[in-house]
């Protein structure tokens, strides 16, 4: 089987989170003071704590007394007190202030009472260290690659598509007309076998791993919006705390890159092609090229739209962001930005404006923000190098 092998860097700009589907409970991590006085945030195991405890009588008989009654409380002081964490740790993280300041002022309230659970980072059983799936790359990659090749249609083929679309009366048929402009845009004649001929089956792209110490960071996630005096101002109350991958405007002490292998199928992409069911295939080219073009159209939109003009002190870390995305897409033949994970915006992991269904009036108006000690960063922006 003939491949091209490709080494792929990852490299975020800003914080990362591509979640497990798990919440973590004060039950299950606690706040430690560092050698150097920082604020650590440590991920136990409880199986352990309970396993070791479970010798003692004391402990164990104190433990069922707390389990019978439910005490929240208690039961989160009980793992706090009994965690080793030579036998207990799982992993640990920095934290921001605010996530540090808003744990010290709940400690003492009921763990499942107030906004104190925490969306867990992927990473792979037993593992210390954070992973962005290779599927995640792929799939923003594949987001980039559909979008540029949209913008090359001609003017009848864009308006025959967005007629069409238009003619799809329910928010259902509009979502099923997305395979119908895949087909289109992968020149797809086989519509019986679409999955055996699309052009991204000869796109491998392994999990890109990071070193655990010095990457991983907890903190808050603010909705906010722009009001008519141009600031920015959080939408609700609602907690949402996240661990993430920290990016290098949240002023990480060394360089956080991850690596992972990416591989294109020769053999998969002429097969397509032989078959005529494409005439499509990927090659590293395309995607630096789709990546780029796509990633900064949407970026500049929404900087333009959004961030421009905000007085705030804490948006000005996104004038940062601007630079540092516009000289990779400008700089290096081999780089490429990307918007990968949770919080990404809709923007940027759909067709544009003309091929989606926006399911509510206030689509658009508000951003997800990480909240980095007073200054907000939009999530999920790297920078790939092949």
């Amino acid at each position: 089987m003939s491949k091209e092998i490709f080494k792929l860097t990852v490299e975020p700009i800003t914080c990362v989170h591509i979640g497990n589907g798990e919440e973590l409970t004060p039950l299950d991590y606690l706040l430690k003071k560092s050698k150097q006085g920082n604020d650590l945030y440590l991920a136990y195991d409880t199986d352990s704590i309970l396993r070791r405890i479970a010798k003692d009588k004391s402990k164990s008989a104190l433990f069922e007394q707390l389990s019978s009654t439910q005490d929240m409380k208690e039961l989160s002081k009980f793992f706090n007190d009994e965690f080793n964490v030579s036998e207990d740790l799982k992993y640990a993280c920095d934290t921001t202030k605010e996530f540090a300041n808003n744990y010290a002022k709940n400690k003492n309230v009921d763990p499942l009472q107030n906004g104190r659970f925490v969306l867990q980072m992927y990473r792979p059983e037993g593992k210390k260290a954070p992973v962005v799936p290779g599927s995640s790359l792929k799939g923003s990659i594949r987001t980039a690659v559909l979008n540029d090749l949209m913008a090359a249609l001609s003017d009848n083929d864009y308006d025959k598509l967005q007629n069409d679309f238009s003619d799809c009366r329910s928010a259902y048929q509009k979502k099923s007309f997305e395979s119908t402009i895949q087909n289109k845009l992968f020149n797809n004649d086989k519509e019986r076998d679409k999955a055996k001929h699309d052009p991204f089956r000869a796109v491998e792209i392994g999990d890109c791993n990071f070193e655990a110490k010095n990457t991983q960071l907890v903190g808050i996630i603010k909705n906010v919006a722009k009001d008519n005096e141009n600031e920015i101002s959080v939408c609700n109350s609602s907690l949402v705390q996240a661990e993430v991958i920290r990016g290098k405007l949240c002023q990480s002490e060394s360089k956080i890159i991850g690596t992972a292998e990416m591989r294109l199928n020769k053999d998969l992409a002429m097969s397509a092609l032989q078959q005529k069911g494409v005439s499509k295939k990927i090659s590293k080219e395309d995607i630096i090229k789709a990546c780029n073009y796509f990633y900064w159209r949407e970026f500049e939109n929404e900087y333009e739209t959004f961030y421009k003009e905000v007085a705030d002190d804490n948006a000005k870390l996104i004038t940062q962001l601007c630079k540092e995305l516009k000289q990779i897409k400008d700089s290096d033949s081999n780089s490429f930005i990307l918007r990968v994970g949770r919080w990404s915006q809709v923007e940027f992991v759909t067709f544009e404006e003309n091929f989606r269904a926006p399911q509510n009036k206030k689509y658009g108006t508000t951003r997800w923000v990480f909240n980095y000690d007073g200054f907000y960063l939009p999530l999920g922006w790297c920078k790939c190098t092949i």
